[in-house]
């Protein structure tokens, strides 16, 4: 098998893991929260066990991150942590009562969140070697995503919950098998750990980071109650499902185009667009529009997230130096966290009192992260740049976020 595997092309092989790692992040981003709902929680403990995990991501990320950027192999690194994640699904689908729930759920959401910026760190590593396009091997994770929102769906409104459930066991148990297919990161080139650190450090990177990730918090309400709230406007399941598609495909479309479209423009640029899109984006939202305008709305996913993201993976892969790869993924979870926390725990509490008018509330996020975007950018365009010499197409999906 290893000898067969070596004959792959290793952009082909980075794919291939996209590809079949993330068809259980397409399950369950927009299904857990049903799934916490037939356990018998509320909605703000729904809410709880949605936020918490991204408050724990800061200091558990940073660890995993760590590991990784030091392991011999670091695809040991990806399988532990995805055998962890299927050991903690399991335990949810025994667990009673409403403390076992929300701690088993939380925890299990927390390493599955681990997964792709690990992946990120490997395809940006490949990027920077000559050995791929990230964007182009990032797509393949995004079309798994849709199989993964579309099976998802028809699976509950035929089957129920229970079906879901086991679809992500499924998912989980054959991503630990996809690990082998991750081809070993080429050797890093030597630097002082300082230096590599220094840019980890500087006030203007942080802001940049900061600002991308208000910018995504605005998508909160919709990851943690937008099925909730579809279901209430009475589409069905499987409709809900290609809901979740279509934004995917969406984002698929300006990976595809992205390095054509925007190789002249630059990363902060990108978020700041991605910024102004989300705000319009959740004020229409809040309207509770009927099928084809909410159609076009989940369009709206390839600016509000897709756009940004790219932004943030150039600015990413411009200003950071190959050893340090995985620690900036580290560290822009940290910020990503606290954001989503925020965004999900008032989510949370507005949701039953204020239904889809949450997503108003939402529209002040990207906002927010768009002054910050433009505060910061005299600042980051002085950063060093550790890789100028090509300009890369990159895309990312959720994450990844989702």
């Amino acid at each position: 098998m290893t000898r067969l595997i070596g004959r792959i092309a290793p952009a082909y092989l980075m794919s291939a893991f996209y590809a079949i790692a993330f068809f259980v992040n397409g399950v369950l981003t927009p299904f857990f929260p049903v799934l916490l709902q037939v356990k018998g929680l509320s909605g703000e403990q729904i809410a709880f066990v949605l936020a918490t995990p991204q408050v724990m991501r800061m200091f558990t990320m940073p660890v995993v991150s760590g590991l990784s950027d030091r392991a011999g192999d670091r695809r040991h690194v990806m399988a532990g942590v995805i055998t962890l994640t299927l050991g903690f699904s399991i335990l949810f689908g025994i667990a009673n009562g409403d403390i076992a729930v929300m701690a088993v759920g939380s925890i299990l959401l927390v390493l599955s969140y681990c997964v792709g910026p690990l992946a990120d760190a490997f395809a940006m590593i490949m990027d920077r070697h000559g050995l791929g396009e990230y964007g182009k091997m990032r797509l393949w994770g995004s079309v798994s995503f849709i199989l993964g929102n579309v099976v998802g769906g028809y699976a509950m409104d035929h089957s129920g919950s229970t079906a879901v459930y086991f679809l992500l066991l499924f998912g989980f148990a054959i991503a630990i098998l996809a690990t082998v297919a991750i081809p070993p990161a080429p050797p890093a080139v030597t630097q002082s750990s300082a230096a590599a650190l220094t840019v980890l450090r500087k006030p203007a990177f942080l802001a940049v980071l900061l600002g991308h990730a208000v910018n995504q918090a605005g998508h909160a309400a919709l990851y943690s109650f937008g099925t909730i709230l579809w279901r209430g406007n009475g589409f069905s399941d499987f409709t809900i499902g290609i809901f979740w598609a279509i934004g995917v495909i969406a984002e698929i479309i300006l990976f595809a185009l992205a390095g054509r479209w925007f190789r002249a423009v630059s990363p902060l640029k990108l978020m700041a667009g991605g910024a102004a899109i989300g705000c319009l984006r959740w004020l229409l939202f809040s309207l509770d529009l009927p099928l084809l305008p909410t159609l076009a709305l989940q369009v709206m996913h390839a600016g509000s997230f897709a756009l940004a993201h790219i932004g943030l993976m150039r600015f990413l892969r411009e200003v950071v130096p190959t050893e340090r790869a995985a620690s900036a993924q580290g560290t822009f979870v940290i910020f990503n966290g606290l954001a989503m926390a925020l965004g999900t725990a008032l989510a949370g509490r507005l949701v039953p009192t204020l239904g889809s008018d949450t997503y108003v509330v939402m529209a002040i996020f990207p906002l927010l992260g768009l002054i910050i975007l433009t505060a910061a950018g005299g600042g980051a365009r002085r950063l060093p740049a550790h890789d100028a010499t090509r300009t890369v197409s990159v895309a990312a999906g959720e994450a990844t976020a989702r």
